[in-house]
């Protein structure tokens, strides 16, 4: 069946897996300029010729046929010379036996027809790294007839996005994973190791976390862009990303940013110029009630100090008819008001808390924010703009606000040490 085939050694035993059906996932990763997906296209045209298959290729977004791999595929199949096998139109290819190549997006418009789909043998996901959870959460069981197997390429960027967590940090036992960079291409060309050298050359970021990134496959920090890249980074080369308890000799603060619909807080505790951050929530169409009901169940033995909201929560609200203050204040909290400095001042207090925050890791789902906390940009002329508002700026902003009001989280007794200090040099290695 391969004797057509002429793809890397590192990838052989990708072939096997589809031969044999010896794996239920078969992921490859890494670097640019490994042939992930050039090899990927090649072994199904292969395997499709000697073998009937349905092949759904598919990513998380394809509005159109050009964003898919139906191109790659087509240039395969000249290159392969399977002229004569394989009958190509302009959004499917189909071989002579039957086997059949179909292309759909993941996003929320292609749910309802993805979840209909079924006869799927191989499941191929491209650009692996932007799926998101939920649409991970609709594909895989939809691919479900006997000896069905689900193929991801792509380029990490974050090791907490979904395809990445799920299949090389949580890797399922029925999951064949193969990390491939340009060095296992021998067909790696002259002009990408030109491009390749000449990165390695200049790259001066923290561990030349770029080209690490790009040519040898490691994920980054934080996304391209992110506003905190570098003080992310220094977190975790620092230790200072860890399991924290709550320290009962102090007060422990709650610091919130409203959005509409979403509400976050983050859950700080502050010792001389030590900043704890011990918990972190996002809540999505909550009332007060509830927020306060699940803050006090979750954490009995807490001694609260005020909560800090944002200045549009003086503000009056309609469905309540107070504003969020008032409303926080009947639920029995002492509440504040963040003072108002502007977008840039409050960034800049959150890039300067890096410096003497500690973070428990179960606030994953706020240094998820973080990474991914950017500006945008004007498309026509690439000019920065403010803080780009999405599903990770709530997270982000409530870190800033933390660092506006520090200053303001007392204790009832003064402790004056950071009770992490000897464990500093230990997690910084």
């Amino acid at each position: 069946m391969t004797s057509s085939l002429k793809i890397p050694a590192a990838l052989e035993p990708a072939v096997k897996a589809i031969t044999d059906r010896t794996h239920r996932y078969v992921v490859l990763y890494g670097g640019r300029g490994s042939g992930k997906s050039w090899n990927t296209a090649r072994i199904l045209l292969n395997v499709g010729r000697h073998i009937p298959l349905r092949v759904l290729c598919t990513r998380e977004i394809q509005k159109t046929i050009a964003e898919s791999v139906h191109q790659l595929l087509v240039e395969q199949i000249s290159a392969m010379g399977f002229e004569s096998f394989y009958e190509v139109t302009k959004d499917t290819i189909r071989g002579k036996n039957g086997t059949d190549f179909i292309f759909s997006g993941l996003r929320q418009q292609d749910i309802t027809k993805l979840k209909s789909l079924e006869g799927v043998d191989v499941a191929w996901v491209e650009e692996g790294q932007v799926t998101s959870e939920k649409s991970l959460d609709v594909l895989i069981p939809t691919i479900r007839k006997k000896d069905s197997m689900i193929w991801v390429t792509f380029n990490p960027e974050l090791e907490d996005d979904p395809v990445y967590k799920r299949f090389i940090v949580q890797r399922p036992p029925n999951a064949l994973c193969l990390k491939v960079n340009y060095n296992d291409n021998p067909f790696f060309p002259d002009v990408l190791e030109s491009e390749r050298a000449y990165l390695e050359s200049i790259d001066e970021s923290p561990g030349q976390a770029k080209y690490q990134n790009i040519w040898e496959g490691e994920c980054l920090p934080a996304v391209e862009g992110a506003i905190f890249a570098h003080e992310i980074a220094q977190l975790y080369d620092q230790g200072r990303f860890r399991l924290l308890d709550h320290d009962p000799k102090g007060k422990v603060y709650g610091v919130m940013d409203l959005g509409w619909g979403v509400s976050t807080m983050v859950l700080a505790q502050r010792f001389a110029s030590t900043v704890q951050i011990i918990g972190y929530y996002e809540w999505m169409n909550r009332t007060y009630a509830d927020i306060s009901r699940e803050l006090k169940t979750n954490h009995p033995d807490f001694e609260w100090g005020k909560i800090f909201m944002p200045h549009d929560a003086a503000h009056r609200d309609p469905k309540y008819g107070k504003s969020h203050f008032e409303v926080m204040e009947e639920q029995g909290w002492d509440t504040a008001q963040i003072p108002q400095i502007g977008v840039e001042n409050y960034i800049e207090a959150g890039r300067a808390m890096f410096g003497n925050v500690y973070v428990s890791t179960d606030c994953e789902r706020l240094i998820h924010c973080l990474r991914r906390f950017r500006y945008q940009s004007a498309q026509a002329t690439g000019r920065t703009m403010a803080p780009l508002k999405d599903e990770f700026s709530h997270g982000a902003e409530a870190w800033c606000y933390t660092a506006v009001v520090a200053d303001d989280m007392v204790n009832n007794v003064p402790v004056p040490n950071n009770p992490y200090t000897a464990l500093q040099e230990v997690y910084a290695g």
